[in-house]
């Protein structure tokens, strides 16, 4: 029985290709994935190609292989690649983003894999600069040689549609999913600090500087307001962001907790979750937030928009309009029923839309239904 029988019957064994098990959103998803899916009829392996800096996910070793490989095109390593894939009987190989498209769909292929498929999850710092043509026209080749591509909303699929030359038929969007119950709205008391925050890893993408900045402007614009900035996270711009804070003259209200494997835990004492991110995805932290009942200030971006809602969901800025983020807070600040009606409408909003349930049926249902056709 050759390996797409087999899948289409019984078990089917997929391979998730990422830079690292670092815990960024692109990884903290595929986590979901192989913790979710009926370990009955799915058997999800996870493999990356470099060492993650910080904490790393906690993947279950039997599952859990790191393969190193080097920059460039290195014949042998894809060789060799291959000739794991095959010997391990994966009837799926799933790469994500350009760290493994190039060498996950084309090991895929020489293993004779029957589903080779690529996850777009958003453009980093160095894509949000320019994209070189030479790696363009190569993932554009490569989007063909897939048997399907993911986007995880519907702006990322009409950008790759469009400059990867792709049709609809090619592109499937799946959205994040959340864990509901985890993530539920706090039963406690409100906190005493109105306290605005975000998680995130802190590199340049994610324009943290402009959220310190804002907040400083709030703190001149309500002097005596109780407010508190919470950073969440960890990152290169880390001190950086520390000296910004002392030189706005906020430090001694701006807090750094550090990573957290428990983020619901700081997101049910937020009033207000802010993204000031240049370009995203589909943001996890944002929709585990809102799942907590939260509302949201995010930068007005593709990423943003195609799934929220302008004054339903959240309020949106500039994302280089520092005055404009300032007066979005200061509007949530001086407006508890907005607040209110915001956070009540977000939980509504990812339990009808977002469930983590829904998400692992698009993807088992993705899975079964393109090996039956490949079958």
């Amino acid at each position: 029985m050759s390996a797409g029988e087999t899948a289409a019957n019984g078990r089917i064994k997929v391979l998730h290709l990422l830079r690292t098990l670092g815990i960024g959103g692109t990884e903290r998803r595929i986590l979901r994935l192989g913790q979710g899916l009926d370990p009955q009829q799915f058997d999800v392996h996870v493999m990356s190609f470099f060492r993650a800096e910080g904490q790393s996910l906690p993947w279950p070793e039997e599952r859990r292989h790191a393969f190193t490989m080097p920059p460039g095109l290195h014949w042998g390593r894809m060789r060799a690649l291959a000739a794991f894939i095959r010997d391990q009987g994966f009837h799926v190989v799933h790469s994500h983003n350009w760290a493994t498209m190039f060498h996950g769909v084309l090991a895929g292929r020489m293993a004779g894999v029957p589903l080779v498929l690529h996850g777009e999850h958003g453009r980093n710092e160095q894509d949000r600069l320019g994209i070189p043509w030479k790696r363009e026209c190569a993932a554009a080749l490569l989007a063909r040689t897939a048997t399907r591509v993911v986007a995880v909303n519907e702006a990322i699929a009409a950008d790759i549609g469009q400059r990867w030359r792709l049709g609809a038929e090619r592109i499937t969007c799946i959205p994040n999913g959340v864990d509901i119950e985890r993530f539920a709205p706090p039963q406690a008391a409100a906190e005493p600090e109105f306290l605005i925050g975000t998680v995130a890893r802190f590199d340049n993408i994610k324009n943290l500087p402009c959220l310190v900045r804002a907040f400083a402007g709030l703190r001149r614009a309500r002097p005596q307001a109780p407010v508190r900035l919470v950073l969440v996270g960890t990152g290169p711009q880390e001190a950086e962001l520390q000296a910004l804070a002392v030189q706005c003259g906020v430090a001694d209200r701006v807090s750094f907790p550090g990573e957290t494997a428990t983020p619901e835990q700081w997101y049910r004492r937020f009033a207000v979750y802010a993204n000031t991110s240049f370009s995203e995805g589909m943001s996890n932290s944002i929709l585990e937030a809102m799942s907590c009942g939260v509302p949201i200030v995010a930068s007005d971006i593709a990423g943003h928009r195609c799934w929220l809602t302008e004054g339903e969901h959240a309020l949106f800025f500039r994302s280089d309009d520092e005055a404009a983020l300032t007066a979005c807070l200061q509007r949530l600040l001086d407006a508890p029923e907005l607040r209110r009606q915001l956070g009540e409408t977000n939980r509504r909003h990812v339990e009808a839309e977002f469930d983590n349930r829904l998400f692992l049926t698009r993807y088992a249902q993705l899975y079964r239904n393109l090996l039956r056709r490949e079958h």
